[in-house]
């Protein structure tokens, strides 16, 4: 199976905003990832709208008909009448001539094969046996009821869409070997074409927006061919198809039903509920998935749906309208549809409170039904997560809830004082901590300017130089509190955070230690200075001695040798 819209792992954000758009939720969310489930997908194309990384994909055919140029096919072009509000062009010889020079061998408005599937509706009210009618244009209306609304399918009309309707006109006109390319604002189309039962009908199917940007590839710009000649000024009043209300304009509404037009999912689907549940009879109902009809499909990328809707008004408007055109319709353009519903398992209510249990749902009043999931309430988005369709930690108030308390936990179970700080130095945020080293528990911080508190420069320093200043050794005078403080600067958040380490009472130990050292060396110096004194006056007094000594000594020994000498 080939899935029409893909997705880019590497771009999914996680941001559920494609499920929350999913009208029958056909997006599942398993492993960090978004993926479409091919079988309940409808082709609205709403998720491809929406997704902010562009994480989505089609599935473009591009290269293929470029093949079918290349090896000389008879390549034939039936385009969308939705295609003025595409190309900015009431003049359609224009766009004709651009495809022209693509390789196209001949071009002819979709508006044609919707002029045959109208007459068909027309024979359905005529013969008035169906209880309500729903027209069958829309891809993405058929494939709602077939799996959602099963029971209102003996209401869709028995008929082809108009882009099978022109498929089989043109090929039975011109032979099957004739490449048929559709071209129009569907993604549903890419779908519907590779159909069992239209085979071989259409070859492929390109978007209006793939089709811009092939002629913006080629060079071609199509103000080159606004002032060619058209052959043909006449248009059919099936040209009105793309806007809401179109296919009424074009059949005879003599008769017992009465006519309503249905735009957009969200209504269709209160519709189908009403038909399937209610007692409504008589009703032909023209019901198109795009809000405001086709000019607003999922690939035309227009600037306005007002400017969209003049554009076709003006087309359409400004010819010759004729819905008596001479068109034969050799085919048959019935159709059959079947039920292919989709069924989820509907768990236990026991199973269902299990799965909010788990993320922190223990009561009715936890339940939030916020949406953000992507699901109404928490109970759908239990079902989904029972049926493998959502992760269970799909619940963003939950996981805020406990990002916010393993954050809390981390923060104010540090023994250092935190506060972060905004621009203007106000603070934001102060822990625990900070409360108790300071001893202010019996104050907030936040909200104050930090320099009420805390006079210290490094703060306006960091926040104009955008530069950390780290490890400083500060005491603050007013608390009486020495801090090893790193002030850091979060370019990201525009915000401060200050770390700050108690060291007041290491840095007493330190100062006590050091006056004890003081004290010491202040003792010993005492202490050598004195016995230095001692030692001199030691020194002084055995030198005293000494002399005396020396001198009696020397008057002895000079008597002793004078009194030898007399001897002699």
């Amino acid at each position: 199976m080939i899935n029409t819209i893909r997705f880019k792992e590497a771009n999914c954000k996680n941001c559920y905003k494609c499920i929350r758009s999913c009208p029958v939720k056909a997006i599942s969310f398993n492993n960090d990832q978004a993926q479409i489930m091919e079988d309940n997908c409808i082709l609205c194309g709403n998720c491809l709208k929406v997704c902010p990384q562009n994480a989505k994909s089609v599935v473009d055919e591009i290269g293929k008909v470029k093949g079918f140029i290349k090896k000389k096919y008879s390549v034939y072009a039936s385009i969308a009448p939705s295609f003025p509000s595409a190309f900015k062009s009431n003049n359609a010889k224009a766009l004709f001539s651009a495809l022209e020079k693509l390789g196209f061998s001949y071009i002819e408005e979709t508006a044609v094969g919707a002029f045959a599937v109208s007459r068909e509706y027309e024979k359905l009210i005529k013969k008035g046996e169906m209880k309500n009618i729903i027209t069958t244009a829309c891809p993405v209306v058929v494939s709602l009821v077939e799996k959602y609304y099963p029971k209102a399918i003996e209401y869709l009309a028995p008929v082809v869409s108009p882009m099978i309707a022109h498929a089989k006109m043109l090929k039975h006109a011109y032979g099957e070997n004739i490449k048929v390319v559709f071209i129009g604002p569907c993604l549903a189309k890419k779908k519907e074409y590779r159909d069992g039962e239209n085979d071989n009908l259409i070859d492929a199917v390109v978007t209006f927006d793939e089709l811009k940007k092939w002629l913006e590839d080629e060079g071609i710009d199509l103000n080159e061919f606004q002032n060619e000649n058209i052959k043909d000024d006449e248009t059919l009043i099936e040209g009105y198809y793309p806007i809401v209300g179109g296919i009424l304009k074009t059949i005879n509404k003599e008769s017992s039903y009465k006519f309503l037009s249905v735009d957009g999912l969200k209504s269709c689907m209160e519709t189908l509920d009403a038909l399937v549940k209610g007692n409504i009879n008589g009703y032909f109902i023209e019901m198109n998935s795009c809000r405001g009809g086709c000019i607003n499909g999922s690939c035309n990328n227009n600037s306005s749906f007002i400017e969209a809707y003049d554009d076709v008004l003006n087309y359409v408007s400004n010819k010759i309208v004729s819905g008596l055109k001479d068109i034969k319709v050799d085919v048959d353009l019935s159709k059959g549809f079947c039920d292919k519903e989709v069924k989820n398992i509907i768990p236990d209510d026991k199973t269902i409170r299990s799965i909010l249990k788990k993320i922190g749902k223990f009561k009715k009043e936890d339940e939030l039904n916020c949406g953000a999931c992507g699901y109404s309430s928490c109970r759908e988005k239990a079902i989904a997560v029972y049926n493998n369709k959502a992760d269970l930690h799909m619940c963003l108030p939950y996981m805020r809830e406990k990002a916010e308390s393993i954050s809390n936990i981390i923060i104010n179970s540090s023994p250092n004082a935190i506060l972060a700080l905004n621009s203007e130095l106000y603070i934001q945020e102060a822990n625990n901590s900070a409360y108790r080293i300071f001893n202010i528990e019996n104050m907030n911080l936040v909200g104050k300017n930090v320099f009420d508190f805390f006079d210290c420069p490094d703060f306006a320093i960091v926040r104009d130089t955008e530069k950390d200043i780290l490890n400083q050794k500060i005491h603050y005078d007013k608390f009486d509190v020495t801090v090893e403080q790193s002030v850091i600067y979060s370019k990201e958040h525009e915000a401060i955070i200050i770390i700050m380490k108690d060291i007041t009472k290491e840095e007493k130990n330190q100062e006590q230690m050091n006056k004890v050292r003081s004290e010491t060396v202040e003792i010993a110096q005492r202490v050598i200075e004195k016995q230095m004194r001692v030692a001199q006056e030691i020194a002084s007094l055995l030198g005293e001695t000494t002399a005396e000594t020396k001198v009696a000594l020397t008057k002895l020994k000079d008597t002793i040798v004078t009194k030898m000498g007399e001897d002699e």
